[in-house]
């Protein structure tokens, strides 16, 4: 019998990345986005994938990027709060 996967969907990585951005109000670099997920929601994929999945969020629309002198910043935006709420 094949193992079963624990692979995260893509969808359901970023949902878990918007909602932790909405419900805490937050602005993290990636690398703190990654080690707070690990601690607080128990993700598995790796810091690679969380900087992918922002990368990916912003050009969707859902993140953006807020300079704080030379370091970047994740922020939700309305438009990742509308689509985290429909999501869940």
């Amino acid at each position: 019998m094949p193992a079963e996967s624990t692979i995260m969907p893509k969808p359901e990585r970023k949902a878990v990345i918007l909602a932790y951005y909405r419900d805490n109000e937050v602005m993290l670099p990636s690398g703190v986005t990654h080690r707070q997920l690990v601690e607080f929601r128990d993700i598995t994929f790796s810091e690679n994938t969380t900087k992918r999945m922002l990368s990916e969020l912003v050009d969707d629309g859902l993140m953006r990027i807020v300079d704080r002198g030379g370091h970047p910043l994740y922020a939700i935006t309305g438009a990742g709060e509308q689509w985290i709420n429909e999501f869940e």
